[in-house]
């Protein structure tokens, strides 16, 4: 008798096994999608692998037989297999979930085969075409010399396949021309007959890549994200399977593309955050799990930044990936000059309350010339929030424990974590006074002071309220690009990627708003935000400017990002960590107890560090400790926090919380592992 192991999209940390029944014996094959009964009702499930071995306790009258097969092909291959169960096991994650994440929404469905809908309308980035091929640099020349003689290193001088490639860390500055190094490394993957994958933060913000890639490539691409139709991200994954389509460009979901003969994963800018699932699902690290796939399919996998990661950066170091550095603008241009400006020094004016003196007048001076600039203020809205100047007290959002932010147009008062919105009161509601006031400044209030000091200038705003369309992002990027935006103001939206050579001002209105956050990654934060929406400067043949209002100018990540030096950073940061023994030195794992009664969070959290406490040394246990944000949506939010060197210890300790999980919680409190996490919120 042939059993089937089964993954099925539950949050339970096993394979269900069921019988194949004897019309389907030789037909079923690890990674196809089945129907198997699961509880009361059917379900679909993957068929992770094969085995004469009937389970413990084996008996014949409970256990459960397939009901039919939904396709002749294997949705999974055996490579896609091997990593999804590496997910599974590192992230202490259960495997159907693992394998859910993996796929378009449609194949998750019991009733219908995967089909797809041709008739649909196709994404395009028209407007960000570049056709022609750029002239390498000597420098670029170099990097993909170097790139190309490291996948040859992978055959010996017999051809014999030796150990994979190791991965390329591609640190090049803002303007180096990384682009284009991938454009020609996936070329010469294309014309070997294998597929590529370029993973990018947010799909929305990069259409000058896409654009890039669709023109030069010369080839169907398919652009892969969590924003598309169900129907579309069927029709992109059916066409990848078949080898109808050879390039895919996405964000995290595009690592699974079902490509049969992949040869290169790139990770463009591979320290943004974004790659990290950090809500929903299981909380893994695309960059990460690219490096295992790449390992896993012997692909070559290049993680590309101006700004790397430290942990990147500190495997480079050690040897453990190829490094490569591009240290001059491929166009020539020099990078640009930037200034501090201190702003417990600055006297604002009446009516002013976010511009200082400098600041305006690099405005006007860059108006004048006919140039464009650019304004990155962290913080969306009007005001941060409400205060009563009577009571003292700001009014806060109902399910979170964070001050609502005030927006003007429309009035309104706005939960950016859990989106809730009320209409702003005329009283205080906690003592009837009328003396409430917005403190705190946004893009909304930059934007109304922009336009009372420059009133003949276009002026536009780049964030979460004015860009919640693929197409509103589009139009503004595109306005901005032609010259009829003369000065956009954003949060951090506006610093990754975008290349616009008139842009010769950039003016970051606080660049403390990172700095004191209970992280002890607030410092990188900093300097890579900086560093990067710097690099949007003085990228065409005009000279750059930047400058940076602060509170706190002897900051060492901001006294290196004004002298673009990531060496300096890098080193002194690395000391510190070792000394503190965090990330690169150690591994580092959050617990997050959450529920909707605060006493049983608190009690639980409490419990659950005693309970590890007693397992034994090896691991750090910090806290518990209400979360910096004690209460989201709803829910009130303890953690506790486990910093160990020993990866095997971690584990043990982590296994242990499931377990106590399993055994101990009360009714309606969750916990929840985050490996490696980034969010300490």
């Amino acid at each position: 008798m042939t059993f089937a192991r089964v993954a099925i999209p539950t949050p339970l940390h096993q394979l269900f096994t069921y019988r194949i029944p004897e019309y389907l014996n030789g037909k079923i094959k690890a990674g196809m999608r089945i129907v198997v009964p699961f509880r009361s009702k059917k379900a679909i499930g993957f068929c992770m692998g094969l085995t004469e071995e009937p389970p413990k306790d084996f008996d014949e009258k409970k256990i459960k037989t397939i009901l039919e097969i939904k396709e002749d092909f294997e949705i999974f291959s055996p490579k896609m297999i091997e990593l999804l169960a590496w997910l599974s096991d590192y992230y202490l994650a259960p495997i159907g979930e693992v394998a859910k994440a993996a796929l378009p929404p449609k194949l998750l469905q019991t009733d219908g085969a995967a089909k797809t809908n041709p008739r649909l309308k196709e994404e395009e980035h028209s407007d960000f075409h570049q056709t022609e091929k750029l002239t390498l640099t000597e420098e670029q020349k170099g990097a993909l010399e170097k790139i190309l003689s490291f996948d040859k290193l992978r055959m010996s001088g017999h051809g014999e396949p030796v150990e994979p490639c190791r991965p390329i860390l591609l640190h090049g500055i803002t303007g180096s021309g990384k682009t284009e190094i991938y454009l020609q490394s996936i070329k010469k993957v294309l014309q070997a007959g294998k597929q590529a994958i370029l993973l990018v933060p947010e799909i929305g913000l990069t259409p000058q890549l896409i654009g890039r890639v669709q023109s030069r490539l010369e080839t169907p691409v398919a652009i892969y994200h969590s924003g598309l139709s169900d129907a579309w991200r069927m029709v992109y994954w059916e066409k990848m399977r078949k080898g109808e389509i050879n390039v895919v460009v996405g964000t995290r979901s595009a690592l699974f593309a079902p490509f049969p003969n992949l040869g290169i994963i790139i990770v463009d800018e591979e320290h943004d955050n974004s790659y990290k699932q950090a809500e929903g699902g299981f909380y893994y690290h695309a960059r990460d799990a690219a490096i295992v796939r790449g390992k896993l399919e012997e692909a070559q996998v290049i993680l590309g930044s101006a700004t790397p990661s430290l942990e990147s950066f500190h495997n480079a170091k050690k040897g453990k990936y190829q490094y490569i550095h591009l240290s001059k603008r491929a166009t020539g241009a020099l990078l640009p000059s930037v200034e501090l400006i201190d702003l417990r020094q600055e006297k604002f004016i009446e009516g002013s309350r976010t511009l200082s003196n400098p600041m305006k007048e690099a405005i006007s001076e860059t108006l004048y010339r006919g140039e464009q600039s650019l304004l990155l203020l962290n913080r969306r809205g009007f005001a941060n929030f409400l205060l009563c100047e009577d009571c003292g007290k700001a009014l806060e959002c109902p399910n979170c424990s964070i001050s609502l932010t005030y927006h003007k147009n429309p009035p309104s008062l706005v939960c950016h974590y859990c989106d809730t919105k009320i209409a702003p009161p005329e009283n205080c509601p906690f003592c009837q006074s009328l003396a409430i006031k917005p403190l705190g400044e946004g893009t909304q209030s930059l934007e109304e002071e922009l336009k009372k000091n420059f009133p003949d200038a276009g002026i536009f705003r780049l964030d979460r309220d004015t860009a919640t369309k693929r197409e509103d992002r589009h139009a503004i990027l595109k306005a901005m690009k032609s010259g009829k935006i003369d000065i956009l103001i954003g949060t951090q939206m506006i610093a990754k990627g975008h290349d616009f050579p008139n842009v010769t001002l950039v003016g970051v209105i606080l660049a403390d708003t990172h700095l004191h956050l209970p992280d002890f990654r607030s410092r990188e934060k900093t300097f890579q935000l900086l560093t990067q929406v710097a690099g949007r400067s003085g990228r065409g043949a005009k000279a750059g400017r930047v400058l940076i209002q602060t509170f706190y100018p002897e900051d060492m990540s901001l006294l290196c990002a004004q002298k673009h030096d990531f060496e300096t950073f890098s080193q002194q940061e690395l000391m510190a960590r070792e000394t503190l023994l965090y990330p690169p030195f150690s591994r580092l794992a959050q617990i997050r107890v959450q529920g909707p009664d605060e006493k049983n969070v608190e009690m639980t959290a409490k419990a659950l560090k005693k309970y590890l406490g007693k397992i034994g040394g090896g691991v750090l246990l910090l806290g518990p400790a209400a979360a910096p944000l004690a209460k989201i949506r709803g829910k009130y939010r303890w953690h506790l926090l486990l910093k160990t060197a020993d990866t095997k210890r971690l584990r043990h300790f982590l296994k242990q919380a499931q377990k106590f999980g399993r055994e101990n919680l009360p009714p309606k409190v969750s916990l929840q592992i985050d490996i490696d996490c980034l969010n300490m919120m």
